[in-house]
């Protein structure tokens, strides 16, 4: 009884092990001259793609033939990363070396409109989401001797480990304002290092992805509480995969991250004149583009002082005077501050 229990055991084995063969025949690799990806079975049957020597895009059948365009997702191979900056729909998820050493963004394209037939809605979308949720767990392997690295040049822990030293260094070596903006830095860390001691544990840094380019941004800023909880005083991000320093703030002029992809820039000009301009972050770029702008000048304008721009605001004839109810609902938009909890320099 022992030995058939033990034989049918080893037949199941057998088969289960058959299965599983089978199963993986069924699912496909496609590959480019660089890199491959791993499609499942239950997608392959609803999908079709289209291969290019650097680039791979999935589309869903059945929205596709109804017209809606299909296109689910694409993993695209950049050797220059001005080439994808302000690509719509354009994340970074890793990089990419080929036989020869050469170096590879990989991103993954998503369409920026509805692609999928929503006419017929929920099963049209639900097997189109099953082929566009593909893209956040997408299995990519390196072909012809090339190799890819997940979330590399992504980090910040692993981007501007040179950056945080040399802030160190001034914190600990108390730089006084001029030496500071000489190196580009802010002349806060001055202030704070002169209001007492334990610099290091008042000042403190974050990694953050300000523009949803799939890279991360280093902050630095006051560990604070209230108000100022968040507050950033120096800016950096990668060009072309080497850290550049944006823009530093003070006490008059400091910087938020707000609503998730916005810097917001508080500023006061005097007793009668503040307010706020809202930018975004170019990719690849230190560049800060303006989205809106908002003050309160009392100056300009003392019994109606709300105004705003949605340009550059270099000029006061790019401002609009507008209502206080109008200003103050255009300002509730921009009220999300991203209260960040900075690590110390002490812990680097």
């Amino acid at each position: 009884m022992r030995k058939i229990l033990v034989l049918m055991f080893i037949v199941v084995i057998a088969l289960t092990s058959t299965l599983s063969v089978k199963a993986k025949q069924a699912d496909k690799i496609i590959k480019n001259r660089l890199f491959s990806i791993y499609l499942p079975d239950e997608l392959n049957k609803i999908s079709s793609y289209k291969t290019k020597k650097d680039c791979i895009l999935f589309f869903h059948n059945e929205s596709k033939k109804a017209g809606f365009g299909g296109f689910a997702f694409g993993i695209k191979a950049y050797k220059n990363p001005a080439d994808h900056a302000q690509m719509p729909g354009g994340t970074k998820i890793g990089e990419l070396t080929d036989k020869k050493g050469v170096l590879y963004d990989m991103v993954l394209i998503q369409p920026t409109d509805v692609q999928y037939d929503y006419t017929k809605f929920s099963k049209a979308q639900e097997s189109y989401s099953k082929l566009y949720n593909l893209a956040y767990n997408v299995d990519i392997s390196g072909v012809n001797g090339s190799k890819y690295y997940k979330n590399q040049g992504m980090k910040g822990e692993k981007l501007y480990g040179d950056i945080l030293k040399i802030y160190k260094k001034a914190i600990t070596e108390k730089w006084d304002s001029a030496k500071l903006e000489n190196e580009g830095m802010s002349y806060m860390y001055n202030v704070i290092a002169s209001s007492g001691s334990n610099t290091l544990d008042k000042i403190g840094y974050t990694y953050y992805d300000l523009n949803g380019d799939g890279i991360d941004e280093l902050l630095i800023g006051e560990i604070a509480d209230g108000d100022w909880k968040g507050v950033i005083y120096d800016i950096y991000t990668m060009v072309n995969r080497e850290p550049k320093h944006v823009v530093s703030g003070g006490s008059r002029n400091r910087y938020f991250a707000c609503n998730s992809t916005f810097i917001c820039n508080e500023y006061s000009s005097g007793a009668l004149e503040s307010g706020i301009r809202v930018y975004t972050l170019v990719e690849n770029s230190t560049e800060l583009f303006p989205q809106v702008g908002l003050k309160y000048d009392g100056y300009s304008n003392p019994k109606n002082p709300w105004f705003i721009t949605y340009g550059t605001g270099i000029n006061q004839n790019d401002w609009d005077n507008v209502s206080e109810i109008a200003f103050k609902n255009r300002k509730k938009t921009f009220d999300k501050y991203i209260r960040f909890n900075y690590t110390p320099f002490s812990k680097l």
